[in-house]
């Protein structure tokens, strides 16, 4: 470059740099410069599916059929949707509700019921936090859930149309277990409410998340002869079970009407307020276990989650429930989903393969290692393996927390053969202390 270029640049160099420290930041010039409309028009040509005279618009439409030919997808192949609802299929091209299932938040379900019972657990350490915190805030707290276990109890305790609650839901996957899991509950409320008595009762100093953990997670208090660890447990598995059970029921109940092979699967759902979790196959137990539902007949491909995906109504948050279970998906949520989102991408990753000629593909890891709480890594009795997994669920951002339990049960729900009277339950019917058989069938009641 000769010497202007050279040598002599770089000896200046610190020089002029040293010069614009002392001069002090410039301030910003205000720019009226607009993206020019010849590029902006090249760049809006591509986008994937997004508007009628686009190349990726085209893409989706004349990619051939060929019904798991090479990985080929039908354009035509049914759209099922995951969603903050539950699971949702639609005919690939009268765009007609095959057919529908509740999966989160069904009331129906003893969703609310199961869950509540599992949340004490973390609810006490959380108090046992706020109480190391010095928060003035947690013996008013302590207090209101103490009374709502109390009241948790008492209804658990009565009939609902003549029978226990349990019979009521739309729980078919519990009913064979239906005596276990009143026992189960019974005996939860009951350790819940007399261990926060103690606490209110005790010294402050004593009340700790690493006591919470020993002697009530652990149940290692001396009173309790199964830990609370078996009830959390249990309820995780249990709304696992039911939900698994009824994908299941769903999966077989429409048959031949489901192209599995050719379909798309669109998984599109807030997590609670773990906004980092469910983002993978590997994270999200409820997408996860759609393949195993299917019976293989799903390919993994086929699966996309796509959490940054904007929902396609007006207004914001989320599409309305309606929409989903109405008898015709509309014609625009159908094309977002089953066209922009979903072939897009899919389309993408198979263009690309084969654009590159001669550039060997990068080999990447098949997944992640097996974890405690897998099915096939812990045995149903190995409740420590499942609280193990309970605390990455808990700890880790990327994992939901359904997670501890999720990819368990669909699995040995599949080995019992569908049927879960056939399944030994974790902290239901298996995993007790030594010279304990089971939840008691009778438990004091908790003290004023």
């Amino acid at each position: 470059m000769g010497t202007r270029g050279g040598r002599s640049w770089r000896r200046a160099l610190p020089g002029v740099l040293l010069a614009l420290l002392l001069a002090g930041p410039a301030a910003a010039a205000e720019s009226s410069y607009k993206t020019i409309p010849a590029f902006m028009d090249l760049f809006e040509i591509f986008p994937r599916g997004e508007g009628a005279g686009t190349i990726g618009s085209a893409l989706a439409k004349a990619m051939p059929s060929g019904a798991g030919d090479e990985g080929v997808v039908s354009p035509t192949g049914p759209l099922v949707l995951v969603n903050e609802y539950g699971v949702f299929v639609y005919d690939g091209t009268t765009r007609a509700k095959i057919t529908g299932l509740l999966t989160r938040d069904d009331p129906s379900s003893g969703f609310y019921e199961m869950t509540a019972l599992s949340h004490v657990g973390p609810a006490i350490a959380y108090l046992a936090a706020l109480n190391e915190a010095k928060s003035t805030a947690w013996p008013a707290l302590l207090a209101t859930l103490l009374e709502r276990v109390r009241a948790a109890r008492e209804a658990n305790r009565q009939p609902v149309d003549g029978a226990y609650w349990v019979t009521q839901v739309d729980a078919p996957s519990w009913q064979s277990h239906a005596e276990a899991i009143e026992r189960m509950i019974d005996y939860g409320l009951w350790m819940a409410g007399d261990y926060l008595v103690k606490v209110q009762k005790g010294d402050p100093a004593d009340f700790t998340r690493a006591t919470v953990g020993s002697a009530f997670y652990e149940g290692g208090d001396g009173a309790y002869p199964i830990p609370f660890n078996n009830v959390m447990v249990a309820t995780f598995m249990l709304v696992a079970l039911n939900s698994t059970d009824r994908l299941r029921t769903m999966v077989v109940s429409a048959g031949d009407a489901i192209d599995w092979k050719n379909a798309r699967v669109v998984v599109h759902m807030p997590i609670g307020t773990n906004y980092g979790a469910g983002l993978t196959l590997d994270t999200n137990q409820l997408a996860a276990g759609l393949l195993t539902v299917a019976d293989g007949a799903l390919p993994r491909a086929n699966v996309l989650i796509v959490p940054y995906a904007d929902a396609p109504c007006p207004g914001g948050g989320g599409c309305p429930l309606s929409v989903f279970e109405a008898d015709t998906l509309e014609a625009d949520v159908f094309t977002f989903y089953g066209t922009q989102v979903w072939g897009g991408i899919y389309d993408r990753t198979r263009v690309a393969a084969s654009a590159f000629p001669g550039v060997a593909s990068i080999a990447l890891p098949a997944g992640r290692p097996a974890l405690p709480g897998d099915y096939g890594v812990t045995e149903a009795d190995d409740i420590a393996g499942f609280v193990q997994r309970l605390k990455l669920s808990l700890i880790d951002n990327r994992e939901l927390l359904s997670n501890a339990v999720g990819y368990w049960v669909p699995g040995a729900l599949r080995a019992a053969g569908w049927n879960a009277a056939n399944m030994e339950i974790p902290g239901l019917t298996t995993g007790f202390p030594e010279g304990v058989a089971g939840y008691p069938e009778s438990n004091p009641e908790i003290p004023q």
